[in-house]
């Protein structure tokens, strides 16, 4: 499967973060379909194996919730995306077909630096999609990673993504790359919708609740 991702452009490199019990973090920010900050495993200890998943997940949230309080993003073109909301530690690989390794960790629970039970996360099983095209966006900035050349991705797991920048754009005031992903995937299942003759909603429905 190849798809042709949103632009990608990194809004903040090598930046210093304050993170509590860590200290000071260096990181990149990112946006790849979201925002990702993304940090580096070696600085932090880890070899990205699926051993330190339970200490990978704690730190790559504490790091996310520092660098959501000390980085502000936005997106140019969609305001309502104005948060970093995953957290990318990314190192060396141990493919040997593959240029960089990740453990992206999405959140399981509302951050709060005075409840640690809070400092959760689950991790990604593959190197993640939007996450891929967020460090390819970092490494184009950097001089790393040119126009159609492939990138491929290693996951925690060992699973690999294969990315490629075919272009280069602006989005408002940031410098930007159009990305594109390409993935194996499996059928896990088979589903059949059908529409009922006496159904009185059969195009669905809309209240004035959540979905206003």
């Amino acid at each position: 499967v190849t798809f042709r991702n949103v632009p990608a452009f990194a809004t903040h490199l090598d930046t210093s973060i304050e993170v509590p019990h860590l200290g000071t973090i260096c990181v990149d920010v990112a946006y790849g379909g979201m925002f990702y900050v993304i940090a580096d495993a070696a600085a932090l200890g880890f070899r990205l194996t699926p051993d330190e998943g339970r200490d990978l997940a704690r730190t790559a949230e504490m790091i996310k919730a520092a660098a959501r309080e000390q980085l502000p993003v936005a997106h140019p073109d969609n305001p309502g995306i104005h948060d970093i909301t995953i957290a990318q530690i990314s190192g060396p690989p141990a493919a040997s077909e593959a240029h960089a390794k990740n453990a992206v960790v999405v959140s399981t629970n509302p951050f709060d630096w005075n409840r640690p039970a809070t400092w959760t996360g689950a991790l990604d099983r593959s190197p993640c999609g939007t996450g891929t095209c967020a460090k390819m966006a970092v490494l184009h900035a950097k001089g790393k990673l040119p126009l159609h050349q492939d990138f491929i991705h290693e996951g925690i797991l060992g699973t690999t993504f294969t990315g490629r920048l075919i272009a280069e754009t602006r989005v408002g005031q940031y410098s930007a790359v159009v990305p594109t992903l390409s993935g194996q995937a499996w059928i896990t299942g088979f589903a059949q919708y059908v529409l009922d003759p006496t159904d009185p909603f059969p195009e669905g429905f809309t209240v004035g609740d959540i979905w206003a």
